[in-house]
């Protein structure tokens, strides 16, 4: 699991133990009002450095976590440079980032799935549960947090919780569902935002390793310190793109291998539990 360091946004990258790729986000820069839009595309100019520089030059899944242009923007150019044959989601309203990514889907042929909590499937050799959308959830006219897609990825002792931009609401209600299980890393909710992250939540998953993902110096001040401090109380190492850059974790299985930019020598983590 690679997250990349695409400032105040999310791309993860993660490579399965049978070869496959799936790609969750691609980042992006949103634009507000009368904005002029950024010349800058976060997925052909950041994200696809990274994994041409990897050797990769197509992904099998790209999944969106929900319609939020820091998650998004980036995934059209992503599409149409790396070929999957599925593009998974969120719920997704009908937006013009969500019509861009839609429409570089139908140009590339791509099957769009729409995921919805209790779906559970082997893939790539790992086993996938869908925790979030719940079903029945209807997204309103703009995109929302709560419309994330949350995905719990296990593999040997491991588990990989990738949860988008849900904020405390969705996080009681998967916990009232009986969905949240221990996971060896978190992908923090929401950018590290005091929205999200709730001491019952971080109870239930219990995280060895808290990877975030924002921009250095952001002007929503993330992470806030409240969850800071949470995360300190359950001795979760944090793992911050905007402090260290790009932040890799590796299993075998057994063991964690943790990489980031700013400490490029791997290190081997023995698992807390």
């Amino acid at each position: 699991m690679t997250t990349i360091d695409v400032g105040q946004g999310d791309s993860i990258f993660l490579a399965l133990p049978d070869g496959r790729r799936l790609l969750v986000d691609g980042g992006g820069i949103p634009s507000y009002g009368g904005q002029r839009a950024a010349r800058l595309d976060i997925g052909e100019d950041v994200v696809a450095p990274y994994l041409w520089n990897r050797g990769i030059r197509t992904v099998d899944v790209i999944a969106a976590s929900h319609g939020h242009e820091d998650h998004i923007g980036g995934l059209a150019a992503l599409v149409a440079d790396f070929h999957p044959k599925e593009l998974w989601t969120g719920a997704m309203p009908d937006t013009p980032a969500w019509r861009r990514l839609r429409d570089a889907a139908g140009r590339g042929g791509v099957t769009v799935t729409a995921m919805q909590a209790g779906r559970r499937f082997s893939w790539g050799g790992a086993a996938f549960d869908v925790l979030a959308p719940f079903p029945g959830y209807t997204p309103s006219d703009t995109a929302r947090n709560n419309d994330s897609l949350v995905m719990r990825v296990r593999y040997g002792r491991h588990a990989f919780l990738l949860t988008g931009d849900i904020e405390r609401q969705v996080e009681w209600e998967m916990l009232d569902a009986h969905e949240v299980q221990p996971a060896n890393v978190v992908k923090i909710p929401h950018h590290g935002s005091r929205t999200s992250s709730t001491e019952q939540f971080l109870a239930a998953v219990a995280p060895s390793f808290a990877v975030i993902s924002a921009g250095f110096e952001n002007s929503y001040g993330d992470p806030h310190e409240a969850v800071l401090e949470r995360l300190a109380e359950r001795r979760a190492m944090v793992l911050r793109t905007d402090q260290e850059g790009l932040v890799s974790i590796r299993s075998d299985g057994r063991r964690l291998y943790v990489e980031t930019g700013r400490r490029m020598a791997a290190r081997a983590v023995t698992p807390a539990w």
